[in-house]
């Protein structure tokens, strides 16, 4: 029966006064400042006469009040639907299409991005802090009521706490992914599990958005355990090397690219950074080069963990790659690590017959829990489950014999950009449509930040200029800036085999040639 608002009212009696939450708007709130918020939140939620199973979107960056406000929602049984912010107006009228949303939460600055979205939908807008440091605006002065009676029936470990989304756009609809209280409280609990000292008081920060799993998994860990959780509401390395330093940072989680800039931060400042309360580091979302990993481990002396796993495991890593492996000539450092706590991880191939270790094959899961699937959407859902009831992540992965897992090839061909998750087929969609195009094919190539980057192939009528900016100009119209294309290039045709299938491992080869993930 437990949900999140038992653990905020039960760690609000335990330590009313701790500091829960903190962000760079100014805004902070002691455990028992928050389960006050949460409250009154819900009580202006319900007077707005949001009910149980309304979905209401939360299109805002990081800052404390997302967390309230998502934690109100569920208050009233309603469902809070993490919105990925960067989205472009054609892609939000999308998904908003498919959440039929009761109303939504937005902050000042995507306000224009909903306007043109959804001019019709009510909002509860998060306004930038006023002069003298608070929050003003309706969503702290006047939105509030009596909240709904306590015991709430809505309120069980079953009953879906957020909702995240896949990309999508016009063409290709976004399957909206249930995390429910239950999953999301067991994520917690496995992180206390493998990190002992992440406590009542210890300190945390955190940047990466809560519109992923990762971000968001990574807030509610230390509510859980009743730390402090510092949030920025976006990632900026200065400010980030500044707050470890300056709030003696016990624990951060952060993907490769942004462990890399922190580095170069780190190093490129002549006087030195204390960060000896630095105890760990966590990340994941996207592979790390060794060498960057070497580089981070004797710039920032911490230990370091990668869990890798999927939105629909609701913030349960699948594997971990624990600090152990972490020593810079470790053998390991170029896998994801072994099976983490309640997963059977199998590797199979194109029938679903297991794989020798040393073998490619396709990465399939099963936990002690059912993954809950996919929002309203059974037939995406069975499309993603094997028969006995396996979660088909679509990774391709081989095992050593010691049961190490090294991520080697995309089944389904997608893009990690900086921690971003990049469909091909979104942005070859956008493309279809541009003026004299005959073919195009996008895939990822290497890229010394983020790790990959988008790249478009195009084939285009004879005649037409081959203008790489005009094709640019047009995806960034109609694309969320992480999906455009970082570079275009042109061919007269595209490869193929014999039955017309376009040969993205052929177009990949040249770019990734002399790369150790060249597979990928």
């Amino acid at each position: 029966m437990i949900s999140w608002i038992h653990i905020l009212q039960w760690r609000a009696q335990r330590h009313p006064d701790l500091l829960a939450l903190a962000d760079d708007h100014g805004q902070s709130l002691t455990y028992g400042e928050l389960a006050d918020e949460v409250e009154r939140l819900a009580g202006g939620w319900a007077g707005l006469g949001v009910r149980p199973g309304d979905l209401v979107p939360i299109i805002a960056r990081n800052r404390v009040d997302w967390i309230t406000h998502m934690f109100a929602l569920a208050r009233v049984g309603a469902v809070p639907a993490a919105v990925n912010w960067r989205l472009a107006a054609p892609e939000l009228r999308t998904l908003l299409d498919v959440m039929r949303p009761r109303a939504a939460v937005v902050d000042e600055a995507e306000l224009e991005l909903l306007t043109e979205a959804a001019p019709d939908l009510e909002r509860v807008v998060l306004r930038a802090p006023g002069p003298d440091g608070t929050i003003a605006g309706r969503a702290s002065d006047d939105f509030h009521g009596p909240a709904p009676a306590w015991p709430a029936d809505h309120l069980r470990s079953s009953s879906p706490c957020v909702l995240l989304h896949t990309s999508g756009t016009t063409s290709a609809v976004p399957k909206l992914i249930t995390i429910t209280h239950g999953r999301l409280v067991s994520s917690a609990a496995y992180l206390k599990l493998v990190i002992p000292e992440a406590g009542e008081g210890a300190r945390h920060l955190r940047a990466m958005p809560m519109f992923h799993m990762a971000g968001l998994a990574n807030i509610t860990f230390p509510l859980f355990t009743g730390g402090t959780c510092r949030i920025q509401s976006s990632f900026r390395a200065a400010d980030f090397v500044d707050a470890l330093a300056g709030e003696r940072i016990n624990f951060t989680n952060l993907v490769p690219s942004a462990i890399t800039m922190a580095v170069e931060e780190v190093r490129g400042r002549t006087t030195p950074v204390d960060l000896s309360a630095l105890t760990e580091i966590c990340y994941g979302a996207s592979p790390i080069d060794p060498e960057a990993l070497r580089a981070a481990i004797e710039t920032l002396d911490c230990r370091f963990r990668q869990h890798y796993g999927c939105t629909e495991t609701g913030g349960f890593p699948v594997t971990t790659l624990e600090p152990a492996d972490h020593h810079p000539d470790s053998p390991h450092l170029n896998t994801a690590g072994r099976a983490a706590l309640s997963w059977d991880v199998r590797l199979v191939d194109d029938v679903g017959d297991d794989v020798p270790d040393g073998e490619p094959g396709e990465i399939i899961v099963r936990g002690s829990d059912p993954i809950d699937g996919y929002w309203n959407n059974p037939e995406a859902t069975a499309d993603a489950m094997t028969p006995d009831g396996y979660w088909r992540i679509g990774d391709v992965a081989i095992r050593s014999a010691d049961g190490y897992f090294t991520i080697v090839d995309r089944k389904k061909d997608m893009i990690v950009s900086g921690g971003e998750n990049v469909y091909p087929a979104e942005v070859e969609s956008v493309l279809a449509r541009y003026p004299g195009l005959r073919e195009v094919s996008v895939i990822g190539v290497p890229h010394e930040r983020w790790g990959e980057a988008v790249h478009a192939v195009l084939v285009l009528e004879p005649g037409l200029s081959q203008d790489e900016d005009a094709v640019r100009a047009w995806c960034r119209e109609r694309l969320a800036g992480f999906k455009c294309p970082a570079s275009v290039e042109f061919l007269d045709t595209l490869p193929r085999n014999a039955t017309g299938k376009i040969l993205k491992r052929t177009l990949r080869d040249k770019h990734w040639a002399g790369n150790e993930r060249g597979v990928a």
